[in-house]
């Protein structure tokens, strides 16, 4: 009989589970501090475009932008000790830039972790942004890092990144007509470029006949230039995706979440929106319409020119205005990969004489033909 002490068997038995799992959870905590740091490296976007910077010609300069994400397996801290980026053309090595922790620290945030709805997991992040010449030819990126962590270990990942330059595939006119402006585009200190399917996206804001945006002081939707304009098909395409039924937020300058909370994934940012399938890997995303101005639906066919919907206020937005982006794939808008666009039928007015451009750009006096 297992007696001691006034100590039943239950009671023993209770006490020997207690003491066994505060050996085990112990035992967990110094396998899990012990355990080999894993760490990986990503990039966001998840591919890399390279962008001449011409504004009206060819420049001799093109730029990307990226965050380099770094990744532990078990999410414990890390800390960057330097970085050794060698940029390759071919077997060429043409350029090296070495950077300090000091360096490293001025451009660490936690910036993707926190995104929504697309977030990534990620320990910390860098921001790059570079603009080198076209005639080295750099087809991709070679990123080592020295990292520090508990104990003092260090740890030395890499990642291979291809530098991109996309071609194209479908002719593309851009999606309304007349006098507009860019109001965020996706130069590198944009919003847009923080994104993964939004990288090089564009706002777009219908203009009047002087190129001004409000009339009668804005306070109303219909003060502003591009409320209502119709919004057309870029290209050929199948719909893929349609919604039509998304509230206008009632005045520019405010945003009222609960319009559109209850609209499923995607997140209601857009929304009113089309998704168009263009075939070869083009996607063209639409959103903001108006409500019940969207005269699509899914599985429709349309024409380049067709008139979708028409500009609105609705989703997560404070200005009636048009957001575009072409993408790789028909997944939902946050959760494919953008791609540079151009356009066939976009001039830039200088003194008054149309110089085409394909690549719109924000503060340029642009109109749609």
């Amino acid at each position: 009989m297992l007696v001691s002490c006034g100590v039943d068997r239950r009671e023993f038995l209770q006490h020997a589970v207690v003491a066994t799992a505060g050996l085990s959870l112990q035992q967990t905590n110094r396998n899990s501090s012990e355990r080999e740091y894993t760490i990986t490296l990503g990039t966001w976007p998840h591919r890399i475009y390279k962008e001449n910077d011409g504004l009206l010609d060819p420049a001799t300069t093109e730029s990307f932008v990226f965050n380099l994400l770094v990744k532990e397996q078990h999410n414990r801290p890390v800390d960057p000790l330097s970085a050794r980026l060698e940029f390759y053309s071919a077997e060429d090595r043409v350029h090296v830039l070495e950077l300090s922790k000091k360096a490293l620290d001025a451009i660490r945030s936690v910036s993707i972790a926190t995104r929504e709805p697309d977030k990534e997991d990620e320990v910390f992040d860098f921001r790059h942004y570079f603009s080198l010449p076209v005639s080295l030819n750099m087809d991709r990126l070679v990123y080592g890092l020295v990292l520090t962590h508990s104990g003092g270990g260090e740890s030395h990942p890499s990642l291979e990144i291809p530098l991109l330059r996309y071609e194209q595939k479908t002719k593309l006119i851009f999606p309304i007509k007349g006098k507009f402006l860019i109001g965020l585009g996706h130069d590198f200190n944009e919003q847009h470029s923080d994104g993964r399917s939004q990288h090089f996206a564009y706002d777009i804001l219908g203009a009047g006949p002087h190129w001004e945006i409000t009339r009668n002081g804005g306070t109303m939707n219909t003060d502003i230039y591009g409320w209502g304009r119709e919004v057309i098909a870029p290209a050929d395409a199948t719909v893929i995706y349609a919604r039509n039924d998304v509230p206008d937020q009632p005045a520019p300058g405010t945003v009222d979440p609960k319009l559109y909370e209850n609209v499923p994934n995607p997140p209601a940012n857009p929304g009113n929106q089309v998704t168009l399938d263009h075939g070869n890997d083009d996607y063209s995303d639409l959103g903001h319409m108006q409500r019940s101005s969207v005269r699509v639906k899914t599985g429709d066919r349309v024409r380049q020119g067709e008139v979708l919907g028409r500009i609105g206020n609705a989703g997560d937005t404070s200005l009636p205005h048009l957001h575009y982006q072409l993408q790789r794939s028909g997944a939902p808008a946050y959760f494919a990969d953008g791609l540079p666009s151009r356009f066939e039928n976009v001039s830039f007015d200088l003194f008054g004489k149309p110089i085409r451009i394909a690549s719109p750009k924000r503060g340029l006096l642009l109109e749609a033909h």
